[in-house]
């Protein structure tokens, strides 16, 4: 019992209290947002307190890791997932059905739905922050040749994987993974030739985007976009020119409409009266600007700022590369996330199949990012176990 209460103890409360506060915002929202009587009979705001009861186990199953257990799985998890991910591509629909065009998830019996590349993410955060590790600590003397390696190594885990989730397809997703994976290469202390490379070649390229979207904007529409799958035409061309895509930017116009009835306090409560479908998952944002205002998406906003924070700190007083290139990992690509789905919301972004961490109704998301806030608390309660352990403790660690 006393070795339990001092595991609770060395977890970081200030994660603990902002995942209890989005639980609330989550519950409330949702269960506003399903009262259009489209859904008939099914509350997702019980399913999402249910889901949230499995999430905080899972939470505390993981936190209660330390590092080096977490490292050995890497491999297994990325495995596992990847096999998964290949499965799901060639399962029938009676196991993994198309929802919307997309076949992301399986449809399993009592489980419930289950999309693997929720959990990917986590194997593949995990797993380069392993390699990183590993590759720094074999070539101290950086090189342009060794940090080049260090980036195939990193392509040979993470491409395969990532077309089959682009197949699903899952563009946002494939992002995501990428973007987490930039973050770890960068603090991994990559030549700042190779950084520059990285960072101007993407600039380049959205600035001639820009341009010709200003100045020539036949290229982007007849050209350009006639590339991309339909679905994601239809997305970029509602975003691009909403007012004369009113069918492809539907869902947008909504939200912002939704978002800027709110006002600065809020419609109230269940008095929200803008209809968005499938309010309650992606665009869970604009039901809590339009009941809540501005200034209580304001609030929900700065707990996702201090979450980061949290995050961003927990990987900086990290007492292990491996602890801190996992936190950046987290950190960056759970910012992009947020931003891209209020983006989207308030027609900043184009739409897409990207989740609101911790408010978007849903299992496997909720349960992916319990299970990342779990390995954080794990790297931010070996830091605090060092710091804070007696000398006779830290012998009997040693």
């Amino acid at each position: 019992m006393k070795t339990e209460n001092n595991f609770l103890k060395r977890l970081d409360g200030s994660i603990i209290l902002i995942l209890v506060a989005f639980l609330i915002v989550s519950l409330l929202f949702i269960y506003s947002s399903q009262q259009t009587g489209e859904y008939g009979a099914q509350n997702f705001a019980l399913k999402q307190g249910i889901n949230y009861a499995i999430g905080f186990v899972l939470l505390i199953l993981v936190a209660n890791l330390d590092m080096d257990q977490i490292k050995r799985l890497a491999w297994p998890a990325y495995i596992v997932l990847f096999l998964s991910i290949i499965v799901l591509r060639f399962s029938p629909k009676s196991i993994a059905p198309e929802i919307l065009g997309a076949k992301r998830w399986f449809n399993i019996p009592v489980l419930g739905s289950i999309q693997p590349s929720e959990y990917f993410k986590i194997a593949l955060i995990i797993l380069v922050s392993s390699i990183i590790s590993k590759h720094n600590t074999i070539h101290v003397n950086k090189t342009v040749k060794t940090d080049l390696m260090l980036i195939g190594k990193i392509l040979l885990v993470a491409t395969p994987p990532s077309l089959f989730v682009y197949q699903q397809p899952d563009t946002g997703m494939v992002f995501l993974y990428f973007i987490a994976i930039a973050s770890m290469l960068y603090l991994s202390g990559l030549k700042r030739s190779l950084v520059a490379v990285f960072v101007i070649v993407p600039a380049i390229i959205g600035g001639i985007l820009v341009y010709l979207y200003f100045y020539n904007p036949d290229v982007i529409f007849k050209d350009l976009v006639p590339l991309l799958k339909p679905h994601q035409q239809e997305r970029i061309i509602g975003w691009l020119n909403p007012s004369e895509n009113s069918d492809q930017a539907y869902q947008t116009s909504k939200s912002l409409l939704a978002v800027g009835s709110g006002e600065m306090l809020g419609k109230g409560y269940m008095k929200g009266n803008v209809y968005i479908p499938e309010k309650h998952t992606d665009f869970i944002f604009a039901t809590v600007a339009e009941e809540g205002g501005f200034l209580f998406a304001s609030f929900v906003i700065l707990l996702f700022l201090l979450l980061i924070f949290r995050i961003i700190r927990i990987g900086h007083i990290s007492d292990t590369d491996f602890g801190t290139y996992i936190c950046a990992g987290i950190a960056f690509s759970m910012t992009v996330q947020i931003f891209q789905n209020i983006g989207m919301v308030v027609g900043l972004m184009p739409v897409k199949g990207i989740s609101l961490p911790f408010l978007t109704y849903g299992g496997s998301s909720l349960f992916s990012n319990m299970m990342l806030m779990g390995i954080v608390l794990s790297i931010g309660k070996n830091h605090r176990q060092y710091m804070f352990a007696k000398k006779n403790d830290l012998v009997d660690t040693l």
